[in-house]
C-alpha cells in the first residue's frame, strides 16, 4: 500500500475514533436529558390533573358564594322595605309625639323634685 494512502487512512481512522469518543459523552447526556424530560412530563401531567380538580372545586365554591350573595341581597331588600315602612307609617306619623318626649321628661323630673325624690349631692 502506498504510504500516502496509509497516512490518509490512519488520519481518517483517528478522526473517526475522536468523533466516536466525543459523541459517547454527548449520547449519555442526551439519555439523561430524556429521562429527566420524561419525569418532568409526568409531573406536569399530575399537576395539570390537580389543577383541573382545584378549578372544579373553585367553580363550585363560586356558585355557592353567588347563592349566598343572592340570599343576602334579598335579605337587604326585605330589611330596606321594612325600614321604609317603619319610617313612612310610624316615625312620620308620631314625630310630634317624639318631640314631646323631652318636655315630658322635664315635667317628670320637676314632679319628682317637688315630691322630694332623689337628692343630688
Amino acid at each position: 500500500m502506498d504510504p500516502t494512502i496509509t497516512v490518509i487512512l490512519f488520519i481518517v481512522a483517528l478522526g473517526f475514533m475522536m468523533l466516536v469518543m466525543s459523541l459517547i459523552p454527548a449520547i449519555k447526556q442526551l439519555k439523561k436529558l430524556l429521562v429527566d424530560l420524561e419525569k418532568t412530563s409526568a409531573e406536569a401531567r399530575e399537576l395539570t390533573i390537580r389543577l383541573k380538580e382545584i378549578s372544579v372545586k373553585v367553580d363550585q365554591d363560586v356558585e355557592k358564594f353567588n347563592a349566598i350573595l343572592d340570599s343576602s341581597k334579598e335579605a337587604v331588600e326585605t330589611v330596606s322595605k321594612s325600614m321604609k315602612f317603619v319610617n313612612k307609617n310610624i316615625i312620620k306619623h308620631s314625630a310630634g309625639f317624639f318631640a314631646l318626649i323631652p318636655a315630658i321628661r322635664l315635667g317628670w323630673d320637676l314632679v319628682k323634685k317637688i315630691k322630694g325624690g332623689k337628692k343630688h349631692v
